[in-house]
């Protein structure tokens, strides 16, 4: 009794499992990321944002986690490459600021771990400047399949107080506020985007 109704029922469901998407994440290689940057200067703490020109990304194979993807994701940036759209700035920032931390041309970086799912997450990553490696934690949003990371860090974290008051000396007049005092703060907030190919079957 009812024996067509479930068989039909298994039949529905079996159609319907056969019609599900299954989607692959990957890196990809032929798009550019983007890392963005905004320091602090003066006591009010006036933003000044920067970005990298060159941002070398690998990751590894294709996966349906896109959290899988994101762990095996290692990065270089050349600090040469720091552009703010003022070359002025710039000079100082290569050779005031990075050019005072040791082995800092590049900045290293590798996921260490993340938490979260294809939507958001966090990634905790491991960050080399100054010869010194420490633990970032950034919060993850995807949107389509371009992956957003954000959160702030302190370069202090880093021993990078030399080098910040060695970039505060060049720039000295132009991080005076209203009230005379010249302040170059720690915190640098991040924006980073990296794009992935998602292919459905």
């Amino acid at each position: 009794c009812g024996g067509e109704n479930h068989e039909a029922n298994a039949t529905e469901q079996l159609e319907s499992g056969n019609k599900e998407e299954i989607c692959f994440y990957e890196y990809d290689k032929e798009s550019t990321a983007t890392v963005k940057w905004t320091a602090f200067k003066t006591s009010d703490k006036v933003a000044v944002g920067g970005t990298f020109n060159s941002v070398l990304i690998k990751a590894g194979e294709k996966s349906t986690k896109l959290t899988e993807v994101l762990q095996t994701i290692t990065f270089t940036i050349p600090t040469k490459s720091t552009n703010t759209t003022n070359p002025d700035r710039d000079a100082k920032i290569v050779n005031s600021f990075f050019g005072k931390m040791l082995n800092t041309d590049l900045i290293l970086g590798h996921a260490k771990s993340v938490e979260g799912d294809n939507e958001s997450g966090s990634m905790t990553f491991y960050l080399t400047l100054n010869d010194i490696e420490k633990e970032v934690t950034l919060a993850y949003t995807v949107i389509d399949t371009t992956v957003k990371l954000t959160g702030e860090i302190d370069i202090n974290n880093w021993n990078a107080e030399t080098a910040l008051k060695e970039l505060n000396k060049v720039c000295e007049d132009l991080h005076k506020g209203a009230d005379g005092v010249s302040v170059t703060w720690p915190n640098v907030e991040l924006e980073i985007e990296a794009k992935l190919s998602k292919r459905c079957h």
